[in-house]
């Protein structure tokens, strides 16, 4: 075989490849988007129960102002990503970092292996702490109060 043909198989398969890889791309990015399009709108079928808030107290470095109220449902996840039920959009937020259950009158709160932490009055959420009204969690460097 020449050097000219073969250098044109060569590149003709580089630019075969590369399309199935921009083709899988394509097909993850959709796959995605069908999913957290079906995560938005179940929430709003079953209307969860709201059993408390978080407020802000001290935002840090992040965007999000001083006094903001977020909804607590019976079980609830905080992060950056789509799927969270309270969603923050910050580079200190894991895309899911920190979970809040209610269980018999109890507010539980773990850490979900995020980098930057989660604390509940200042002790490591590593494993389940349970938290009542008044106290402080800090997701990251945002610290919230809950409330009921």
């Amino acid at each position: 075989m020449q050097l000219p043909v073969f250098l044109l198989v060569l590149r003709l398969l580089f630019i075969v490849l590369l399309y199935l890889f921009l083709m899988q791309v394509v097909i993850a990015i959709t796959r995605d988007l069908k999913k957290t399009a079906k995560a938005s709108q179940d929430p709003d079928s079953k209307a969860s129960p709201i059993l408390g808030h978080l407020i802000v107290v001290d935002s840090g470095p992040s965007s999000i102002l001083p006094g903001t109220r977020f909804d607590l449902e019976p079980q609830t996840n905080i992060g950056r990503g789509p799927t969270n039920v309270i969603q923050i959009p910050d580079n200190f937020i894991s895309s899911e970092h920190s979970r809040l259950w209610f269980r018999n009158g109890v507010w539980y709160v773990q850490d979900a292996g995020s980098v930057n932490g989660t604390y509940v009055n200042n002790q490591p959420a590593r494993d389940a702490l349970p938290a009542k009204a008044g106290d402080i969690i800090r997701v990251g460097y945002i610290q919230f109060k809950l409330t009921q």
